[in-house]
């Protein structure tokens, strides 16, 4: 074959085939392109509706996460089709990729659970910084949350490292707004409607007091006194 040949057959080639495989990857790129660029939106729309830091913390790790999952999924689907195009049977490439993965999966299934978890814990707003929760047995103040694990400090001071797959039932109780109970013990001797008043004239001047009435969102409720022996 002399190089007359060889550059001739090298033309046909890229006439057929590599023009194909190039227009597979401008198209990848694009869809790559266009995939920033709609997540990036809908990460600015999510962000100018977070009223706090946590929010927005929350919108760019799905947006990141997504975009990552997004990504992966068309360079996946271009390599799998610029290889049917170089004349590579998939067939086998994928079976094989499919026993890998199982490995994978069956070796990691506990970090695969905790990250799904996790995607969806964020998603539904479940848990932020600052919350006070209660999950896997566990309680206290929410320090840090991601898709891999949540952080708790407790009040006597420990730090509860919980990953996320453990996470079944969450309880949340500062979700919007919480309810703190007040357990005032009252003498025989006292008259117990006057300390009722004492108690309610307490809790108008906090509500006055410009350094608690931001916190205090309702007046409080003194429900129907009752005696303990």
């Amino acid at each position: 074959m002399n190089f007359a040949n060889l550059l001739e057959e090298i033309k046909i080639w890229f006439l057929s085939t590599g023009l194909k495989i190039v227009f597979i990857i401008f198209i990848t790129l694009i869809v790559m392109k266009v995939a920033r660029i709609v997540s990036s939106k809908t990460s600015n729309l999510f962000l100018q509706k977070a009223q706090y830091e946590e929010d927005r913390k929350r919108a760019e790790t799905l947006t990141a996460v997504i975009r990552n999952v997004l990504d992966s999924v068309t360079l996946a689907i271009a390599l799998m089709t610029i290889l049917g195009q170089l004349g590579v049977e998939i067939g086998p490439l994928l079976a094989a990729a499919g026993i890998v993965g199982l490995a994978i999966g069956f070796a990691g299934q506990s970090l695969v659970k905790d990250i799904i978890n996790g995607f969806f814990i964020l998603i539904w707003d479940q848990i932020r910084v600052g919350d006070v929760i209660q999950i896997a047995g566990k309680g206290g103040l929410v320090e840090k949350t991601n898709l891999k694990m949540t952080v708790l400090h407790d009040l006597a001071g420990n730090v509860h490292y919980i990953p996320n797959g453990t996470i079944d039932v969450v309880t949340n109780m500062k979700k919007e707004y919480s309810r703190y109970v007040f357990d005032i013990g009252v003498a025989y001797r006292e008259d117990v409607d006057e300390v009722i008043e004492v108690v309610k004239e307490l809790d108008k001047e906090l509500r006055n007091d410009s350094a608690f009435k931001e916190d205090i969102l309702e007046p409080i409720e003194i429900p129907f006194p009752h005696v303990t022996l």
